[in-house]
């Protein structure tokens, strides 16, 4: 009977029925707040990773808040957006801005909202400079806890070639792309008539996917 249920939701919700959408989701919160104080469980938290990467799989992640208590003391289980906040924007933040706030980088979150901002706005030119300082401040954090030592504001250039020299990531697993995202950063900035919508919204997508891989490659939340 569940899983007649669930599945009639399922097709119910990919033709837009909002109600549907919403029972799946919540029915999917269900089931996690009931897995997600059992983590002592090593079945229990494989059950709950199957969960979480079923729903990172249809774009979204599972985020399990717990008071200083523990594992125990589950205050709640959000389900965060992985991509870019929806426009217009929503007052619900998304996993990559989650997981700016747990890693201490709050210049790069206030860059990733004034950049998601200025691209609703039509104003693409400060959106290309916004998502470049976010890439930047994500670049320097993961060079300095990989060794490299930041002496000055704008370190982005000295970062990303000190983490180019030790392979992090490796060039053909992601080290690559890395690297020449981090140029095309510098092309088509502050200057009239050099930038539309659509280079824009390549930007956020590819900037948002780059800095989620080094995120889940080098400090990945805890399930």
């Amino acid at each position: 009977m569940v899983a007649d249920t669930i599945s009639a939701a399922k097709r119910a919700a990919a033709e837009d029925d909002a109600d549907a959408w919403d029972g799946l989701n919540e029915f999917v919160l269900l089931v996690a707040e009931k897995l997600a104080p059992k983590f002592a469980q090593d079945e229990i938290r494989t059950e709950f990773a199957k969960l979480r990467e079923m729903t990172r799989s249809a774009g979204f992640d599972l985020r399990p808040e717990f008071s200083s208590e523990g594992v125990e003391a589950l205050v709640r289980v959000r389900l965060l957006p992985l991509e870019e906040p929806k426009i217009p924007l929503s007052e619900e933040i998304t996993a990559l801005e989650a997981d700016f706030a747990r890693l201490g980088l709050d210049v790069a979150t206030t860059c990733y909202q004034q950049a998601v901002d200025s691209f609703v706005d039509g104003r693409f030119l400060a959106a290309n400079g916004q998502l470049r300082s976010m890439f930047e401040a994500v670049v320097i954090h993961f060079a300095v806890v990989n060794g490299f030592n930041s002496t000055q504001q704008g370190d982005g250039g000295r970062a990303i070639g000190y983490l180019k020299d030790k392979g992090f990531p490796p060039p053909d697993d992601g080290g690559n792309f890395i690297h020449g995202l981090w140029k095309i950063t510098h092309t088509s900035g502050p200057h009239p008539g050099t930038t539309d919508a659509g280079e824009v919204h390549f930007r956020m997508l590819a900037i948002t996917g780059a800095a989620r891989y080094l995120i889940d490659r080098f400090a990945p939340p805890t399930p």
